[in-house]
Parts: structure tokens; C-alpha cells; sequence
């Protein structure tokens, strides 16, 4: 068959897409090269063919950290069909796979002067079960364990119906006009498709926004490690306790101004973060108090903080979130992880005022279809230490997923979102949205 004949008679089925052609689908995986953040040898042709849709559903989650992780479930309980896909052997991203195992900025500074509490929701639900199993440590701010935060993530799946696919990776989309008709997965089962009626991009890199023709900017950051020790006398300050004798949690900031989606860049700061992990744990023996000092565990996933960052229909801003600016259509509320600079002198984390989250700055400006949650969302490079943090990611994600299932079942858009509807389930998910 020639090619005039293969794109006459070529269409998406319910058993088979192809990618190419297709008059309507932008994406051609044929004739459009990709884009690469490390130097091209030349270019090769991947020949037409024909992929398995392998699932339908109403809300495709892509990332299965705490972002994707409160989408999925958040979207479930709106009662539409979800799948979540997960490119690890896990839940919970960096929060379990990369050991960053502490929920920050849960408070910051009110008002009234007080260092508040102040997020809730998927955040405090899935918190509260890790206390109540003794895998959580200091109610504010709090480290849990990270195998029993994915035993309980694994189970909030199984308790709400989403369909988690593990091992997989997104690497296209294929648009019918404006929206997402399918997302293309690379797995152990081949190259398949999940056509969905809406997606979240919780990928954390923006790999579903970055290929639909949304605008998003690269930023670069610190790489860094954490990993956890063992054999730690009590007495000891050092690094972050955790659930279980003698446990710790040691921290590595690692090389700055990094490019998170470079390969060959990520596997050399892999490398040498282990090597250095290992290390620094056998120096720890010549401590007074550390002598039986063991390393415990190396993250499976390296400490990434942003690479790609949605440009939404709304960006919230530093200077926002420091004079209290307030949304006709909030999410939800942040607090403070760090000490930030701000307007020529350092901010501690308890200086950080609560700032509030709009819908807008998880709204793609182009896909009608889809929600972006998770340290991609829109916001400006001055909060990215409170923006990126895992109760953020819970926040936005929750409200992602519940935007997401509203676009399936009333609006159609996430642009043109029945804001009062969206803040009505969200108050009922008991997020806080008013303080």
C-alpha cells in the first residue's frame, strides 16, 4: 500500500491508532522531529504503524507522585472512570522513590501573626492514616516512612477504582484538533495508548504539556540527593529522625543550575550521588554516637526540583504570595518550606506568609482537556522553593483531579470551569480555601 493509499484509509479505531496522517491528529511522529535537550547525531525516520488502544477512560493520570497520586483519587471520588500511570515501580515520586520524605509547607504565618496550618484535604487524609500506623513523625511539617507511604497509597487506589499502570512512560500524545485523544506509553508490552476525555500532567516534567503545543519555560536548578541512615544513637543531632530506631534522613543539595532532562546529565549525577552517599555514611563511624552507622537506602530517583514549568493562564507570583493577594478562584492555600530572598534581604520559612493558589495557574492556555498539577504548575521562579514542595503538589493535584472530572461530566473546558462548583467539591474534600 502507498502512502497516498495508507492515509486514505488509515483512521483511529477502537483497537488500533496510527501515527500518521490522520488530518486532524497534530502530533506525526513521521514527518515532526522531536525535541531533544542533549546534541543530535543526525535524525532517523520511525516508520508508520499501528498501536493498541489498550484502555478508555474519563481521566488519564500521567505520574503517580503525590501530585498525580491526590489527582487520581480526587477524581475517583467524583465518580468517573481513572487510570494513573507511573513510570517507576511506585507511588509517591520523589516523596517516596527520592526519599524526600518530609510534607512541607503545610504552615506559614497568618494574619493574626501565628505560624498556621494551612492545608488540608488529600494532604491531611493521607498524613493522618501515616500517624495512625506510627509511620509519621512531627505533626507540623511531617516525615514519614516511605514504604509505608506507598503500602497506603496503594491502597487508596484500590479503594477508589483507579487502574494504576506501572513501568510506563509517556512519550507522545495524539490530539484530535485542540484535544488530547490519546497518550502514547512506552512499556514492557510494547508501545500502547490510553484514550482518555481528560489528562492531568503530574509528570512533574511536563512531558504531556510540552507536547501539545502548550507554552511552558525550562528552568534549571539544584540536583541533589537524600538518603536514609541507620544505627543512629538517639542523642545524635543529625539530619531528620524518622519512624524506626535509630533511622535519619541525610541531605545532599548537590551540583546547581542543573538540566533536568538531560540523560546523559541525570545518569552522571546519579552516579555520583550514590558514590558520594556511600561515602559520607562510612564517615559517619569515626562519630562519637554513630559508630554502627549503616546506609539504609539510596533514592531511586534523584532529587530533581524543576525542569519544565507550565506558562497557565494564570502565574503566581512571589510578590503575590508575600502581600496576601487573594483568587476569585482558589484551590487552595501554601505555606513556607525555606528561607527565600525577597526584595534584598532573606525571608525565613516562618516569615512566609499563607498564600493562596488560583485555579487559573493549573489551566493550560491552549488543550481544553487538560490540567497540569505538581511542581510544573504556573508559577514564577521566586516561589518555586514553596511551589515545588509535596503539600503543594497534594493541593493542586486534588484540585486538578476534581477539575478534571468536572470537564469530562459539565464543562467540557478546563478554561471555561464552573469555578463555584469546583470550590463546592473541594470544600466538601475538606480543603481549606478561606483563612
Amino acid at each position: 500500500m502507498d502512502r497516498r493509499k495508507f492515509l486514505k484509509n488509515t483512521a483511529i479505531g477502537t483497537g488500533a491508532l496510527s501515527l500518521l496522517g490522520l488530518g486532524s491528529v497534530a502530533q506525526s511522529c513521521a514527518v515532526q522531529r522531536e525535541r531533544s535537550h542533549v546534541p543530535s547525531q543526525g535524525w532517523v525516520n520511525e516508520p508508520a504503524r499501528q498501536i493498541p488502544v489498550i484502555g478508555s477512560v474519563d481521566v488519564l493520570v500521567v505520574g503517580g507522585g503525590p501530585a498525580g497520586v491526590a489527582a487520581a483519587v480526587s477524581a475517583a471520588r467524583c465518580g468517573v472512570s481513572v487510570m494513573l500511570l507511573e513510570r517507576y515501580a511506585c507511588l509517591g515520586g520523589l516523596w517516596t522513590g527520592g526519599i524526600v520524605t518530609p510534607v512541607l509547607s503545610t504552615h506559614g504565618l497568618h494574619k493574626n501573626g501565628s505560624w498556621t496550618k494551612c492545608v488540608y484535604g488529600f494532604s491531611n487524609e493521607i498524613c493522618g492514616r501515616l500517624f495512625d500506623l506510627g509511620m509519621a513523625f512531627n505533626p507540623k511539617d511531617p516525615s514519614v516512612d516511605p514504604e509505608a507511604a506507598k503500602y497506603v497509597m496503594d491502597l487508596m487506589m484500590d479503594e477508589n477504582g483507579v487502574q494504576v499502570l506501572y513501568n510506563c512512560t509517556a512519550s507522545q500524545v495524539v490530539m484530535s484538533g485542540d484535544r488530547i485523544d490519546c497518550v502514547i506509553l512506552e512499556c514492557k508490552s510494547g508501545r500502547v495508548a490510553v484514550r482518555a476525555k481528560a489528562v492531568v500532567d503530574a509528570s512533574g516534567d511536563g512531558d504531556i504539556f510540552s507536547r501539545t503545543g502548550d507554552p511552558f519555560r525550562v528552568q534549571k536548578n539544584d540536583i541533589g540527593a537524600m538518603w536514609r541512615v541507620g544505627g543512629i544513637e538517639e542523642s545524635v543531632k543529625l539530619g531528620t529522625k524518622l519512624p524506626g530506631k535509630g533511622v535519619r534522613l541525610l541531605h545532599m543539595k548537590g551540583e546547581t543550575d542543573q538540566d533536568g532532562l538531560d540523560v546523559f546529565n541525570i545518569s552522571r549525577l546519579q552516579q555520583k550521588h550514590r558514590k558520594v552517599m556511600w561515602e559520607r555514611t562510612q564517615e559517619l563511624r569515626s562519630r562519637e554516637g554513630c559508630r554502627n552507622a549503616f546506609l539504609l537506602e539510596t533514592p531511586g530517583q534523584i532529587g530533581v526540583r524543576t525542569t519544565r514549568v507550565l506558562e497557565a493562564m494564570r502565574t503566581v507570583t512571589l510578590e503575590e504570595s508575600m502581600t496576601g493577594v487573594r483568587y476569585d478562584d482558589a484551590i487552595g492555600f501554601s505555606g513556607g518550606s525555606a528561607t527565600i530572598p525577597y526584595k534584598g534581604r532573606k525571608i525565613t520559612k516562618k516569615e512566609r506568609p499563607i498564600w493562596q493558589i488560583p485555579y487559573g495557574a493549573i489551566v493550560p492556555q491552549k488543550t481544553p482537556n487538560l490540567l497540569v498539577a505538581g511542581r510544573c504548575f504556573g508559577f514564577d521562579e521566586g516561589l518555586t522553593w514553596d511551589a515545588r514542595e509535596i503539600a503543594t503538589c497534594f493541593v493542586t493535584g486534588q484540585a486538578a483531579g476534581d477539575a478534571a472530572a468536572l470537564t469530562v461530566t459539565r464543562s467540557n473546558k478546563a478554561q471555561d470551569m464552573d469555578i463555584a462548583a469546583l470550590q463546592e467539591i473541594l470544600k466538601k474534600q475538606n480543603t481549606l480555601l478561606e483563612i
